[in-house]
């Protein structure tokens, strides 16, 4: 019988885009900012977490950190991993040894290809690399729930809360919606979980800096 990581990646792709592949000649770091918060283990054993939608995952940290709590249970689980690969806005503006350009592309989708890889995971992880909104927009239409959301994307309020509405319509009831950066650094962040707690009425639990509601 298929695992659900081959039957997510055939829905999405017809194919298993991991066949063949080689880990390219980039800087391997598990490289990220709060992606092995203990929030995630916890709520990946008390939500029996099958189906993940990683939102936002930079080099990898997070998707890396969900999957293996699945491999450790011995879960037959997916974490499918939503980014651009293209960098934020504060990552182009910011430090340029965050990642390094190939006639100006960033070399992000192969970093974080080559980290699931060495760290063993491929047969956990779908990537999917495309916009959050456009990915909210395929997986619905291909029937994708998930029991756990992770969103951190983007730090501006509108992007959160667009975000957080997208991906709350696939999560599954008694799912968990998890945010990151709630801090007043991020006040676009703060404002959009509190008024996105507010619309759905769902208490919003706070572990600096993940916040936290319950579908």
């Amino acid at each position: 019988m298929p695992s659900l990581n081959e039957l997510v990646m055939q829905r999405l792709y017809g194919q298993d885009i991991w066949a063949g592949f080689a880990p390219a000649a980039v800087r391997s770091e598990v490289q990220g900012w709060n992606g092995n918060h203990p929030s995630f283990a916890r709520i990946m054993s008390s939500a029996g977490a099958k189906l993940v939608i990683d939102v936002g995952v930079w080099k990898g940290q997070s998707t890396i950190t969900m999957a293996n709590a699945m491999r450790e249970k011995n879960i037959d689980g997916c974490v499918i991993a939503v980014d651009t690969f293209l960098g934020s806005p504060e990552h182009w503006t910011g430090p340029a040894a965050l990642f390094e350009r190939k006639n100006g592309q960033p070399d992000l989708y192969q970093t974080f290809l080559s980290n699931v890889h060495a760290a063993g995971l491929t047969g956990y992880i779908v990537p999917m690399p495309q916009t959050s909104t456009t990915a909210a927009v395929v997986l619905g239409r291909l029937g994708i729930a998930a029991s756990v959301v992770h969103v951190d994307a983007a730090h501006e309020y509108e992007d959160v809360l667009r975000d957080a509405t997208d991906y709350w319509k696939l999560l599954s009831p008694g799912g968990y919606l998890i945010g990151d950066d709630y801090d007043q650094t991020w006040p676009g962040v703060v404002r959009a979980a509190g008024e996105f707690s507010a619309k759905v009425v769902r208490p919003l639990a706070i572990e600096t800096p993940k916040w936290i509601l319950r579908k």
